[in-house]
């Protein structure tokens, strides 16, 4: 009896998740009541207040349900991949970006921060959240980066830190964008294009500093 207990607790979050996903995509996360996500998910404002105590919890879950794209490259960067160091920046770019095409979940967050989410009051701490993850993955990143012109992959000219700086901006714009309209451009196919572009660009950049 408990085992199904927790079963059917486990469904139920999930069902709230899923309709607040559907949700907040249609309608943003402010103009969202709990009780729109309760009515979608099919249960009781009670059985919400069960597992999420507010919106920002509401929300708060569903970005730890996948990896924002910063998130996902300091993942990747833990995992201590051996190889070239471009080589490695340019397979951790890839995933980020591929993440947004090939996970559902990680597709609708995704839409929802860049653009159903103003950053009010109550929504604040989902942004500092988002600034603190940019942060730390910023340090390790440009080490990265600060490694591969040690190895002499970049030019001794090139700045690790305005290279992350752009390599950062350049995958928040590509996830921006094809959000806006998915048919525009094909980011999971066009990606190695994409990521290759920025880092030659650097090889380019980095020798005429």
């Amino acid at each position: 009896m408990v085992r199904r207990t927790k079963a059917e607790a486990e469904e139920t979050r999930v069902a709230l998740l899923d309709a607040a996903e559907r949700v907040f995509s249609d309608k943003g996360v402010t103009s969202t009541s709990l009780n729109e996500v309760a009515a979608a998910a099919g249960v009781t404002r009670g059985a919400l207040y069960h597992h999420f105590s507010n919106k920002l919890d509401l929300l708060d879950a569903l970005m730890e349900r996948i990896m924002m794209p910063l998130e996902e490259m300091r993942r990747r960067d833990d995992e201590q991949q051996s190889g070239p160091c471009l080589a490695t920046i340019r397979e951790r770019s890839l995933t980020v970006l591929q993440l947004a095409v090939a996970d559902p979940h990680a597709r609708a967050v995704f839409s929802i921060l860049y653009h159903k989410c103003e950053y009010v009051d109550g929504v604040l701490p989902v942004q500092r959240r988002h600034l603190e993850c940019r942060s730390d993955c910023a340090l390790e990143v440009t080490a990265a980066f600060a490694a591969a012109i040690a190895a002499g992959e970049l030019p001794a000219s090139l700045c690790p830190r305005k290279a992350t700086i752009g390599l950062f901006s350049y995958i928040d714009g590509l996830v921006f964008n094809w959000l806006l309209d998915p048919d525009y451009f094909d980011l999971g196919g066009d990606a190695p294009f994409f990521i290759d572009s920025y880092l030659n660009g650097l090889r380019q950049a980095g020798s005429k500093e």
